[in-house]
């Protein structure tokens, strides 16, 4: 169990279904790690203002605002947060996208099981609180 406080942050319509998200709270929350969902750039950003994500998760097709700049935003205001991407499809399917966002650790490019997703937002968040600890 890691310790209280670890939060992954999801920006924008980062789940299937209502029932995608709840399973995928309820394995981070197995996992010792919370999760909070915003809906735009705005929020997103709000948020990483008042609170220390260990890993955001960015839906690419986000409608309310600019994925790129939410994670241009969290690299400036929080580096050490992990930066997953979701949902990129065939954009820059060559890797570039990594040096576009510089503490990017994961790009996913499908729809992605709920408990694939929370073992994967869980392993980034220990990483995280790993790297700072150390």
């Amino acid at each position: 169990m890691m310790r209280p406080g670890i939060v992954v942050l999801a920006v924008g319509q980062c789940f299937e279904n209502d029932d995608a998200e709840a399973r995928t709270r309820q394995r981070l929350r197995a996992e010792g790690v919370g999760l909070c969902r915003v809906t735009s750039q705005h929020e997103a950003a709000l948020w990483v203002c008042e609170r220390d994500p260990a890993v955001v998760l960015i839906d690419l097709a986000l409608t309310r605002g600019s994925p790129l700049a939410v994670a241009d935003f969290c690299s400036y205001r929080r580096p050490e947060a992990r930066i997953v991407l979701l949902g990129g499809g065939g954009l820059m399917a060559d890797g570039s996208l990594f040096g576009h966002v510089g503490n990017a650790a994961v790009l996913l490019s499908g729809p992605v099981d709920p408990t694939d997703l929370a073992s994967i937002l869980a392993f980034q968040a220990k990483e995280r609180a790993d790297h700072v600890a150390a």
